[in-house]
């Protein structure tokens, strides 16, 4: 892992899509081709290839279930905030080298429209992204924007 002094830019994010319907892997399919293209890096204003960042796409914290994200992001439930919080503090993944947890979670959900959502660890709110307001399935650029937004920043310490 590089990094300068006092400056890391390794993101490391969890991605959860609690789309029930047909266009769920439309849009894991479009985040996917994002993170693993070039134009993450120019769009976002990152280094993601270059400094090792990881989208947990598949493999997740013990214990993030969509259950406790649906109440932690859909319901506001404040106890599963919490815990979310700790899960993604104490996430360890030996074979990437990632002992000191993950910086946030980001969430995909069509409920009351489709929106992107970030939770950022250690902070206490949920920021949202509407994506579309008449209800249609949003397109690439939509969510490759709304992705750019809600990237959290690095939490972990240089």
């Amino acid at each position: 892992m590089r990094s300068f002094a006092g400056y890391r830019d390794d993101r490391l994010v969890v991605w959860v899509n609690l789309d029930e319907s047909p266009h769920r892997e439309i849009v894991n399919k479009v985040i996917k081709e994002f993170v693993e293209s070039r134009r993450v890096d120019a769009e976002c204003g990152v280094h993601w290839r270059e400094w090792g960042s990881t989208l947990y796409m598949k493999k997740r914290p013990a214990g993030i279930t969509d259950d406790l994200v649906k109440r932690a992001f859909l319901e506001k439930n404040r106890v599963s905030l919490q815990q979310l919080n700790r899960f993604l503090k104490s996430f360890r993944d030996a074979e990437r080298e990632v002992d000191e947890g993950l910086d946030g979670i980001m969430v995909y959900s069509r409920k009351n429209g489709p929106r992107m959502m970030n939770f950022v660890t250690n902070r206490k709110k949920i920021k949202t992204f509407e994506m579309r307001s008449d209800g249609a399935s949003p397109s690439a650029q939509d969510i490759e924007d709304a992705f750019c937004v809600l990237l959290p920043p690095v939490t972990r310490a240089p």
